[in-house]
């Protein structure tokens, strides 16, 4: 939709880029506030006037900030800045107003968004993302994890050998070291939440594109979430002290391979939300 003008408001609304009254509806982090980190190839927040990705061309390996037309990525600058080359995200800007940005020099390791001259698409919904093929970005600043927690995750599972891992710390292994908030297995297909001692959730060795949510509430209670339906409950320990979240796509030596769109972590219980983000993502993403 880029670049094309829409004059019909009717229009607008259909597609959802304008209510029926003529006023632009409330972006997610407009309406559930407070995330810790936001990163996405969506606008997020009315407010955030920044870009959403800063991305390197293979040509040349110049680099140039991407940002928003309407609450869209700019793809046609995207496109034209990449030309018949490739495309990388060297950067994802944070929009939770933070600026908790995460970034990767090193060139091997970062997620790809244009191919050859084209978009890269999603497998299963034609929708925008980003392919990672063992890759990872460091934030800006590290997270001191709470007790409470909701991690989302708009993901695209290629292979049933894909791993994913959203939010971490340097060490991986599971118990007191490993932070992560959400992890995808590679070889089981098991769905788990490290906070901070590995806890299988349920199976699926199924390909696709979903939203995972990984949450922590008020009860001390995770759950991890698939497409808006629990997979289990479990009650688990608090995160240990002084292990603060400083990747994106890591934990450890283990890396995200897949694609992605969107993640977001809000450091806070948000369990009362989770239906309501939920169903702002999958309007946007159409992963169910």
């Amino acid at each position: 939709m880029n670049g094309i003008g829409y004059g019909n408001s009717m229009f607008l609304a259909t597609h959802g880029i304008l209510s029926r009254g003529g006023v632009a509806p409330s972006l997610l982090l407009d309406t559930y506030t407070n995330a810790a980190v936001a990163y996405s190839l969506r606008k997020l927040r009315t407010s955030y006037a920044g870009s959403a990705i800063r991305v390197r061309r293979s040509s040349d390996n110049a680099e140039q900030d991407i940002a928003f037309v309407g609450n869209d990525l700019d793809t046609s600058s995207l496109l034209t800045f990449c030309g018949a080359g490739n495309g990388f995200v060297t950067t994802w800007y944070d929009q939770s107003g933070n600026a908790n940005n995460s970034t990767q020099a090193t060139a091997t390791s970062q997620a790809q968004i244009v191919s050859s001259g084209a978009l890269i698409l999603s497998t299963f919904t034609s929708k925008i993302t980003t392919t990672w093929t063992d890759d990872s970005y460091a934030l800006t600043t590290g997270i001191s994890p709470n007790t409470r927690y909701l991690s989302l995750n708009v993901v695209n599972r290629t292979a049933t050998t894909n791993d994913f891992y959203s939010l971490g710390t340097a060490t991986f292994g599971g118990g007191a070291n490993n932070q992560t908030p959400f992890y995808w297995a590679a070889t089981t297909g098991n769905i788990n939440s490290y906070m901070p001692t590995a806890v299988t959730h349920g199976t699926n060795n199924t390909t696709g594109a979903f939203i995972v949510t990984s949450e922590k509430n008020a009860s001390n209670l995770k759950t991890v979430y698939v497409d808006g339906v629990a997979l289990a409950t479990t009650a688990t320990e608090s995160p240990t002290a002084g292990n603060n979240f400083i990747y994106f796509g890591r934990s450890g030596n283990n890396f995200i391979t897949g694609q992605l769109s969107e993640y977001i972590y809000w450091n806070s219980d948000q369990s009362a939300n989770r239906t309501g983000i939920e169903t702002n993502v999958n309007t946007y993403w159409n992963a169910y």
